[in-house]
Formats: C-alpha cells, structure tokens, sequence
C-alpha cells in the first residue's frame, strides 16, 4: 500500500521512528505445553502470572522499576536494555546480563521453572500506532535463535560476541561456546555463556582455580575449533578435538558431569571430520540435517562388499549403533606412510575424506582408495597376520580407525569385515 492511501495517524506511524541501541533479553520456558497440558485455564492463568511477576521482581531488584519486561506469548518473555546518552555501553550490556544471571540462580533455586534466556545487543526502532508503541528490527530474531540455541547445546545463557565483550563485573567466567548460524539466519554468530558456581551444573562449591582453568582451556578449545577469518587462521578440528577431551576430562573431575556444549562441538567434528568449504564464513549449520551416522555411510559407500548382507549385519550396523564408539578419529598428511609392508597390524581403517594409495612390496601402485573404503583388514583374516602392502595418504586424510581388539569385542562387525577381505582376495 502506497503512503498516500493511508490515514494521517497512520502516516504518521510510518514516517515517524527512533532507533535505540539496545540489549534484548527474551526468554522461554522449558516445557510450557508438557506442564500445563493438564491444567483448567484458572490453573494455567495462575501459573503464568506467578512466573512473570517473579521474573518482573528480578528485574526490579537488579535494574529499579524503571525496567520493564514484558510477557511475549505466553511462556515468553521479552526486556529490552536502552543505552542512554553518554552511557557506556558495558553498562547496559552488563545490567542484561545480570538480569539473566539472576533468572538462572532463581530456576537453580526452584522459585522459577526452568528458562532459557538469549541476549543480543543491536538496534530497534520504535514507531506509535494508535497510541501503542511498536519495535522493530532484525535484533529480535537473533535474539529469538540464541535462546532457541540454549535448547541444543544444553546451556540457560546464550549471547552474541558484542554482548560477551562489553563485559566488565562477569567477565573472567565468560565461555565461548561456539561460532553459528542458526536456523533462518544468513550470517554467523559467535555465542558465548557464563559459567558460575550455581549454574551449568557447577556446583556452589566448586572449586573456583578449577573453574577458571576449565574456561581458559575451553576458550582455548573453541578458538582452535572456529578459527579466525579476520586473522586467516584456519580452524584446526584434530587440535580442537584434543583439546575438548581434555576440558570435557577437567569438567568431569570438578563436577561429577559431561559439559553438553563441549559434548556438542565434539559430535559435530565427530560427523564433519573436516571443515565443510563454507565454515570459515558460516560455522556449525545448526540448521542442517545431522550428517548420515557411520554405519550408514558405510553401507552406502562401501555397497559393493554388502550384497550379502543378512538382516543380522543390518541390525549389528545400522540399528545399533554403540559399535560407532570404536571407530576413532585420526588424521593424516599428504604422502604419511600409515600402513608398512609385513608390519603387526594396529586396526582397520575405513575412509571418511581423502584417499590412499594402496602399494606392494616394491611401491608400485596397486590401487587408490577414496572416501568410503575401507584398507588394513586382511591382516586380521591372514596366516601370516601381517600387513601385506603399503599404505601412504594420497592426500591429507581423515580416517576412523578400530583396533585389533575392540575388532575382538564385535563378532556381527569382525563377521563384516571379513567378508571383505576374502572378496578382496579373490580379486587379486
């Protein structure tokens, strides 16, 4: 509709606007539909007026009265932080975060239900209608995904890197948790939480060294995981695995638990060995189908040894999966040797990226494997039991390697392979 066509106070609602920087707090509860699907409406409209005065007397006690949050449908929650002129902006940014800190330590504590919390600092405009204030912007949004992104990594607190770095009062507890881009957004962002004692399963009383090493070597981590564009420096998934094992290991020894968000970068570089073209500029695609399981991968790209494939074999590889746990990740360089002629064999290798040049005793060529082979098993169906040729990358390599003896602990999968191996004889 063309401006001419619309009232006066309409007009005036479209000409009109004043953009704010702003930090938006929206929150969500955890589980609304499960906890009131049973409820008359008196029940449900005493519940949600219980959560969402309890959520205004936080914000008073942390900001004055002055602060407004605002119910957003239903379970939902929206504040939204304004920078005042000549105000520092760590100042809001820090006032949103303690806000959200104080949700939390009340759902820990029981007087709230459970709540995840996203905080993005941005711009809005706002803009009258009939007497109604409206905002706008694209600020909301991210601020939507991030909350919705708390779901996924395990977390109660999720915010943008702007927000993270204005930091001042709770900077030395602030975690990087990842770089993104989330559902229905077309750019990345870097997310960061806060980990305290009291929340994210860390204890009241633990120990505060331990804490903070746990966040610097988890920052560490991430770093090396995401890399950084601005300085081109590559993301090193094999160094970032190493170091997730080692700060998933301290999390566990100061808490008794897993630390979900690690447990996440760790499964996605389980699936995605290496970075996808792409993950320079965009991150985890949060938004994508999670990557074929390995069983699958191996029915699919390695078909031609399969064709006898019972339903025995189906369940041991497709259906139950635990089998996928003994297959571990390594890397390689470009012309690494990785198997020796008449060696003792250390484990059978199946192809995730890249590929291998197959080579007798005298280094002729044989054949070159790609991804979705699988090398290094007939040493394990021979009399002799050794390697019987060489193996060098043929390019840098992903590989995923079970050893002799978890081979031992999984007779329908030890059953597969040998298969292999005999078809692989009657080739040669």
């Amino acid at each position: 509709m063309k401006l001419k066509n619309l009232s006066q106070t309409e007009q005036a609602a479209q000409s009109c606007g004043v953009e704010k920087e702003v930090v938006i707090l929206l929150s969500d509860m955890i589980g609304y539909s499960r906890k009131t699907t049973d409820m008359r409406p008196t029940a449900i409209k005493d519940f949600m007026l219980e959560y969402h005065m309890n959520l205004k007397r936080i914000v008073h006690s942390v900001c004055g009265k002055n602060q407004r949050i605002e119910s957003s449908a239903g379970d939902g929650a929206v504040a939204i932080f304004e920078r005042k002129p000549g105000e520092e902006k760590s100042k809001m940014c820090g006032l949103a975060l303690s806000v959200a800190l104080e949700i939390v330590y009340a759902m820990e504590k029981g007087t709230i239900s459970p709540t995840r919390i996203g905080l993005f600092s941005g711009h809005i405009i706002e803009a009258v209608l009939d007497e109604k204030t409206m905002r706008f912007g694209a600020s909301f949004s991210v601020a939507s995904r991030l909350e919705e992104l708390c779901g996924h990594f395990g977390t109660r607190i999720l915010m943008d890197r702007e927000m993270a770095f204005r930091q001042t009062e709770h900077a030395q507890y602030l975690t990087r948790i990842g770089k993104v881009t989330p559902k229905n957004l077309t750019h990345p962002v870097h997310i960061f939480s806060v980990y305290k004692p009291g929340i994210h399963q860390c204890p009241e009383d633990v120990n505060r060294e331990d804490l903070l090493r746990f966040i610097d070597m988890k920052n560490s981590a991430v770093e090396s995981f995401c890399g950084d564009l601005q300085e081109n420096i590559p993301p090193d998934f094999p160094l970032a695995r190493q170091k997730l094992f080692e700060v998933q290991d301290l999390f566990i020894a100061m808490t008794g638990k897993k630390d979900p968000p690690t447990e996440r970068v760790l499964e996605y570089i389980g699936h995605n060995p290496c970075p996808e073209k792409d993950f320079k500029q965009v991150g985890m695609k949060i938004w994508e189908p999670s990557p074929e399981l390995l069983g699958i991968r191996l029915l699919n790209l390695s078909s031609a040894f399969f064709k006898a494939m019972d339903q025995e074999f189906f369940q041991a590889l497709v259906v139950n999966t635990e089998w996928e746990k003994k297959f571990k990740l390594v890397w390689r360089k470009k012309n690494e040797h990785i198997i020796h002629f008449q060696d003792s064999p250390d484990g059978i290798y199946f192809i995730d990226d890249g590929s291998v040049n197959i080579l007798d005793r005298k280094d002729n060529l044989i054949i070159t494997l790609t991804a979705g082979n699988i090398f290094g098993e007939m040493a394990y169906f021979s009399k002799k039991g050794q390697r019987s040729a060489n193996v060098i990358a043929n390019t840098d390599l992903v590989l995923r390697r079970i050893s002799g003896e978890d081979l031992k602990t999984l007779p329908v999968i030890r059953k597969i392979f040998k298969k292999i191996a005999h078809k692989r004889k009657k080739m040669q």
